[in-house]
């Protein structure tokens, strides 16, 4: 089954994300889905700094994955991140494009839980420098410094920048026909949010919230795949995609039931769905999945 999400999903793609894939219930458990009205609709848009590139809409940013994150009870370890000095590191072009979608995702999780401004200026210098080599100069700089020191020390508002530079970069590879780079930045930011999962969520069974989540995250791995075919044929690409095609093997050991499903509207706009897709981890998938994930992660970044 493969997802693509439109403008309206996103505005309930949390919900959805928890609610219509919500895998570890009895197939016969009923999911309820507010949809917005037309004008939380229109809200929303105006809210919203919208990327010129529609495929971004079938893969969550860093920013809404750590929203959700937080809202399951999560809590923040700074040592889940991966270290800013390991950036001297990483002098190939394949390196740079998959560390600088590891430091988006680490900045994004690290101001989710209010680190603070000097942590977020740390990232910005990083992703800076890095972004020199990936020709996405644009999304640094002095008007970035201007909006920072006019936020101030507001955790919410930095966090809320990061989101706006996250697509910032999307639309500008793109326009400068970046999209193998870009390819490659999104595969390992996936892949750095999946190890922050799995570290918050702990031992098999700790915590079922963010482990359901965790089983939700192959219909967005399956639209990262999606948007890498047609960048197959570069190296790093062809690289990431090695290393989700090793992931999805993991998760086919998930135990899987499905039923039909059936989608119905109550009073109000609520939508209710019975049936579907109905998956959980046993103890070895889930520490089998969690192994590769932290495997896959460190041949990223070493």
């Amino acid at each position: 089954m493969r997802i693509y999400m439109n403008k309206l999903t996103l505005v309930i793609s949390s919900i959805l994300l928890i609610g219509a894939f919500a895998c570890k219930s009895d197939a016969d458990d009923k999911k309820k889905v507010e949809i917005p009205t037309e004008d939380q609709k229109e809200d929303n848009e105006d809210m919203d700094q919208e990327p010129t590139n529609e495929v971004v809409y079938s893969i969550p940013s860093p920013n809404e994955q750590f929203d959700l994150l937080q809202a399951l009870g999560g809590k923040v370890d700074p040592t889940a991140v991966n270290e800013l000095s390991n950036l001297s590191e990483y002098t190939s072009r394949e390196k740079l494009a998959m560390n600088f979608g590891v430091y988006l995702t680490d900045a994004s999780y690290m101001m989710r839980y209010d680190q603070g401004k000097k942590v977020f200026l740390d990232y910005v210098s990083t992703l800076d420098e890095m972004g020199q080599e990936l020709d996405i100069t644009k999304v640094y700089g002095e008007d970035l410094l201007k909006k920072v020191e006019e936020i101030g020390a507001d955790s919410e508002k930095l966090f809320e920048l990061t989101s706006d530079n996250y697509l910032t970069i999307y639309d500008q590879m793109i326009a400068n026909d970046k999209g193998a780079e870009l390819s490659m930045i999104l595969g390992a930011s996936w892949i750095e949010t999946m190890h922050i999962l799995f570290n918050a969520s702990g031992e098999y069974e700790e915590n079922y919230e963010i482990q359901e989540y965790i089983i939700d995250q192959k219909y967005i791995m399956e639209n990262l795949r999606g948007f890498m075919s047609d960048y197959g044929d570069d190296a790093g690409v062809e690289m990431i995609q090695g290393y989700l095609d090793k992931i999805d093997a993991a998760y086919q050991e998930l135990d899987c039931q499905e039923s039909s499903l059936e989608v119905n509207q109550e009073e109000g706009g609520t939508i209710v769905l019975d049936g579907g897709s109905s998956c959980l981890f046993t103890e070895d998938s889930y520490n089998n999945l969690k192994s590769l994930i932290i495997e896959i992660r460190g041949e990223i970044i070493s």
